[in-house]
């Protein structure tokens, strides 16, 4: 009796454990893999020095996304009985959200593109779910993810010796030097969170890969990136310190910092608004040319202001799109607006904004609790989730092509709405 009880148990642990090794294989997928196997041929339009077009590598995430969530699937047949539950509003919320954006196909110019796009994205949810519903802590997800993290800069740091220097920085083994400073500032928000572990080998690992991240910063010169690695942990402990010290609840201090630097940006003030922050950040007003992009978005909003134009169906999807007779400007052929909150609610509408921004301060109250039972796990999320909302201000990345930052936003998604044996997962 006593063998038969130790066998489940060692089955149900090996299930588990490789259940939380997902969402570090997807990170791995995301900042390794793909790279190291379409790095050569996918090359995004690049505002510096012109569009140039877009190779879309569909073959290996047609083998990938469909073959990890079948494996997930079966994960979660296995461990039925096991496994947590969803927060029953925050799995109402994500699927109004995720139903809605399928839903824009309806009225999409490319709705195949649409579904198609949207697919992945569903696909990754379904993998990452046996990770949330059977981790019995958030640390036991994070700690695969980090070690991925420096295997990605070794790799990147080995790249030295045989990729060339860029006019604009040096790449790494990516096509664009500023996905290295991207991907390195997520490798440091990974680190700072290490030197929050007990384990030693977490700690000195952290040590050593943080001046390695910034000197991948410094040579790739991604002034941004580099910037969020300063700023989203520095207002990460912030609101860490006022939560357990003033007991201010996580989504309300968002807020409350959110509006008065709206007001600021939104020329609220005289004499100063955004294209002064642009001039100090890159001495350029325009934002390297954003402006006229998101003038041209803003634009096609208003023609379409609460349902959109369709998800992923605006940009990139041939002479179909309004921007392609904009011959004359890089618009007619960048992927995106360079603005996350622009793009959804261009792809959207007001509707996609709201429920997106719902999920958000979801994710937020998550967080929040978080904070309370491991402060490194709740920094570290914390960190991710500004990290990801600043850089979605010049950048489109959630939701949109092969980014880890991307899956880190899903990731928290899922672990936002998990409860774990009637609590939640921490």
């Amino acid at each position: 009796m006593s063998e038969a009880i130790t066998f489940g148990t060692v089955g149900h642990g090996y299930r588990r454990r490789f259940a939380t090794l997902i969402p570090a294989i997807n990170l791995a997928y995301f900042m390794l893999i793909w790279p190291l196997v379409y790095a050569q041929d996918y090359i995004p339009a690049d505002i510096t020095n012109g569009p140039v077009a877009e190779a879309q590598p569909g073959l290996l995430n047609r083998l990938f996304f469909p073959g990890l969530a079948a494996l997930a699937v079966i994960l979660l047949i296995a461990e039925r009985h096991r496994i947590g539950r969803f927060r029953l509003f925050g799995a109402c919320l994500l699927f109004a959200f995720f139903g809605y954006l399928a839903l824009t196909a309806a009225w999409a110019l490319a709705p195949t593109t649409t579904l198609a796009r949207l697919s992945l994205h569903i696909l990754l949810i379904i993998g990452l779910t046996p990770a949330v519903l059977l981790a019995e802590r958030m640390e036991d997800i994070l700690r695969p993810m980090f070690w991925v993290t420096v295997i990605v800069l070794v790799v990147n740091v080995a790249s030295i010796a045989v990729v060339h220097t860029t006019p604009i920085g040096f790449p790494g083994i990516y096509s664009h030097k500023n996905t290295l400073g991207a991907n390195a500032a997520i490798a440091g928000l990974f680190a700072i969170y290490a030197l929050t572990r007990a384990d030693h080998r977490m700690r000195v690992a952290g040590v050593v890969c943080l001046p390695v991240i910034v000197g991948l910063l410094l040579i790739s010169q991604s002034k941004t990136s580099l910037g969020m690695l300063v700023l989203a942990p520095s207002a990460a402990i912030f609101a860490v310190v006022v939560r357990r010290g003033l007991r201010i609840a996580l989504p309300i201090l968002i807020v409350v910092l959110t509006i008065p630097a709206g007001f600021l940006l939104s020329g609220g003030v005289p004499g100063f608004d955004y294209r002064d922050v642009s001039r100090v950040v890159s001495g350029d007003p325009t934002f390297t040319g954003r402006t006229e992009l998101w003038a041209f978005s803003a634009a096609h909003i208003a023609e379409r202001p609460l349902t959109g134009w369709g998800f992923q169906s605006f940009w990139g999807i041939g002479p179909q799109s309004p921007a392609a007779p904009m011959t004359q400007s890089f618009i007619s052929k960048t992927p995106h607006s360079h603005n996350g909150y622009l793009d959804m609610t261009l792809e959207g509408g007001l509707i996609a904004l709201s429920l997106f921004l719902s999920i958000i301060l979801m994710i937020a109250w998550w967080i929040d609790r978080l904070i309370d039972r491991d402060g490194g796990v709740g920094t570290l999320m914390a960190s991710c989730l500004l990290y990801i909302l600043w850089q979605n201000l010049l950048e489109t990345d959630w939701l949109h092509g092969m980014t880890a930052s991307s899956m880190l936003l899903l990731l928290m998604m899922v672990s936002a709405i998990t409860t774990q044996e009637g609590r939640a997962l921490t």
